[in-house]
């Protein structure tokens, strides 16, 4: 129903999944990253706009067009998390995780008893009752994920904690907010920064747990995380997709008329 199977297949076979993100309202743009050939489109409710019904949109244009739909949630508290999981995405993306007190709190309230606190009253995960309630929670751990965003120092010191939680099906960073807990303001790609993200990933690998990464789009970035063995990456986005070509035809077209002036 939401592509999971396809993303956990990949990541068995040790391929690498590619997605970006989407932060803008329009559908049209998780469509349009199904037609282009990503894996998954990162659904982000923590830096923007979005509504539930925007998010809703976007996840039904991802299933339309064979792309896995993951939701980056504004924060662990179950009562925000449960109407975001009742959109029945791929991929619940956890941010803010700095320790595993935090971690265990984030995957509990992703399931449902007894392994979690999350409430039931599912629509679109039953197939709006084409599916069993009992068929449903026999399979809703494995259509969708928890992925937790380690994004503070503080993590580092509790990382193997953090990645022993039961049910965490993948981890990754956010770069610019470690970059802060550590005092290097703007500093995400700094050495001693990435030098902790490998710890990070190191961590998860060790436990076999499948390790992401999400970056501005540099190309020799990316193969540096590549060749580290990373399962999965998100580059960029709508809004710099759009910047970036917007600006760059700009120049491009003011360059040419300067020439004639």
């Amino acid at each position: 129903m939401n592509h999971t199977p396809r993303i956990r297949e990949k990541w068995s076979k040790g391929q690498l999944c590619v997605g970006t993100s989407a932060s803008l309202a329009d559908a049209a743009i998780s469509e349009l990253y199904g037609e282009a050939g990503y894996d998954f489109v990162w659904i982000d409710m923590e830096h923007s706009a979005m509504t539930i019904a925007d998010a809703s949109a976007h996840v039904r244009a991802a299933r339309a067009s064979k792309t896995a739909a993951w939701i980056r949630v504004p924060s662990d508290d179950p009562v925000v998390v449960k109407p975001i999981l009742e959109l029945h995405p791929a991929g619940i993306i956890v941010p803010r995780i700095d320790s595993a007190k935090r971690a265990e709190a984030a995957v509990r309230s992703c399931r449902y008893p007894p392994r979690g606190v999350r409430g039931f009253g599912p629509s679109r995960g039953v197939r709006y009752g084409l599916t069993s309630p009992s068929d449903y929670l026999a399979q809703v751990d494995e259509q969708m994920m928890v992925i937790l965003q380690i994004e503070h120092i503080d993590a580092v010191k509790d990382i193997d904690n953090i990645v022993s939680v039961p049910g965490v099906d993948s981890i990754t960073v956010g770069p610019s907010d470690l970059s802060l807990s550590m005092n290097l303001p703007g500093q995400s790609g700094h050495p001693d920064v990435n030098s902790v993200i490998e710890t990070i990933f190191q961590a998860g690998m060790k436990k076999h747990i499948p390790v992401g990464h999400s970056v501005g789009y540099d190309p020799a970035a990316v193969q540096k995380w590549i060749d580290q063995g990373i399962s999965w990456i998100s580059c960029d986005g709508d809004w710099q997709f759009i910047m970036k070509s917007a600006k760059n035809m700009l120049d491009e077209i003011r360059a040419m008329s300067s020439k004639c002036a």
